[in-house]
């Protein structure tokens, strides 16, 4: 016990009077932390910046720009003359969409001739791209069921049986777990995360290479080399845990609707597993700088391929089975669950036992390695 307590003595004196550690262990984190939660605070994408040439100048032209400039998504910023004056001002990026509306809209419509309104999107950002389509769809819709029930009541049908009329199916949507489609509480957490996780892979690889690389120094006892190490970082990691879950997510007015010590739980298996997968990074290479190589390898493709953003049943198999011996996808599949779904302990337990399973092969693959080490390569 002399050499855990030993190991785990050294290594806290390290962390805290090595100038390279004190700023990976106590800075970066909480740096990126603010930075990340910044980008998304507000959360909605709000007021894009549009534009509308309107060839009718009519009152109805003018009810679709007043729908448009007073929608939450829009603001009309410019009023360009032509097509050629719009497309310069999305090379330009002043704005997201535009929309175009043609001469004789209004007689065309007391006509009952049908009038096309164009909207031109941006769709090199599928967020504004997305969003703009949906709200100029909704906007469009609203004006027209207006147009249509006017239409109706002139023709001398009630107004009961004009809506009938004109909605004969209709529809009710309960939006479950994030029903603002808040970016923020989305992707943000998910981000944390994936740079919390990215962390713990270089405490583990640096803490191992760092003793590989002194060839003239033998481990005394291998368990107790792993478990001390591991103990340390651990606890370091846990208090991250406890920040980003106290402070951070009220900070950045992220809800938390799920059990707090259910994600703490499923964090420490995270935790762990992810610094004895570094540690694994290091025990193969023997060396920090090819460990952190592997790191980089991993760490950098595992949010995209941990499923929080793009379902992993729509990934190729290959990449569904590599995903899955990344602690990182079961972590924030059963994260999500927790903190935004609210869901009972058996729909995390599947995540919980993966995360086990993992820890002890990253377990087994350091000690084998490091045993090989320590005997064949060492004095």
């Amino acid at each position: 016990m002399s050499y855990l307590t030993e190991i785990i003595r050294n290594e806290i004196k390290t962390v805290f009077t090595d100038k390279y550690y004190i700023f990976i262990v106590c800075l970066f984190p909480f740096i990126d932390f603010l930075f990340l939660g910044g980008i998304y605070f507000y959360g909605n994408v709000q007021n894009m910046p549009v534009a509308v040439i309107d060839n009718d100048h009519s009152k109805i032209s003018r009810t679709i720009c007043r729908y448009i400039d007073t929608s939450y998504a829009f603001d009309i910023a410019y009023k360009p003359e032509n097509i050629e004056e719009l497309k310069n001002l999305f090379a330009e990026n002043k704005i997201f969409m535009g929309m175009v509306i043609p001469k004789d809209t209004q007689k065309n419509i007391k006509k009952s001739l049908p009038a096309e309104i164009v909207f031109y999107i941006d769709g090199s950002n599928f967020l504004t791209a997305n969003l703009s389509e949906i709200e100029g769809a909704n906007i469009i819709g609203t004006i027209n069921a207006g147009l249509k029930n006017t239409m109706m009541k002139k023709r001398g049908i009630q107004t009961k049986h004009a809506n009938e009329m004109m909605l004969p199916i209709k529809n009710d949507t309960s939006k479950l777990f994030n029903p603002s489609y808040n970016y923020g509480y989305f992707l943000t957490p998910g981000l944390w995360i994936s740079v919390l996780g990215q962390l713990l892979l270089m405490f583990g690889t640096l803490t191992v290479g760092k003793v590989l690389e002194q060839k003239d120094k033998k481990i005394k006892n291998i368990l107790y080399f792993i478990l001390g190490k591991l103990f340390v970082y651990t606890v370091i990691s846990v208090i991250y845990i406890e920040i980003l879950f106290r402070i951070f997510f009220p900070a950045f007015l992220i809800p938390f609707d799920g059990n707090t010590s259910g994600a703490v739980i499923l964090s420490i298996l995270f935790i762990v597993s992810t610094i004895l997968l570094g540690m694994v990074m290091a025990a193969v290479t023997g060396s920090r700088l090819d460990g952190l190589k592997g790191c980089l390898l991993i760490g950098a493709p595992a949010f995209l391929m941990s499923g929080y953003t793009w379902p992993l049943e729509q990934m190729p198999a290959l990449m569904r089975t590599v995903s899955h011996f990344i602690p990182l996808t079961s972590y924030l599949e059963g994260f999500r669950k927790i903190f935004q779904q609210n869901m009972r302990i058996e729909f995390i337990l599947p995540f919980a036992k993966t995360l086990v399973l993992l820890m002890l092969i990253y377990f087994i693959i350091t000690y084998i390695c490091l045993f090989f080490r320590n005997e064949f390569e060492q004095p």
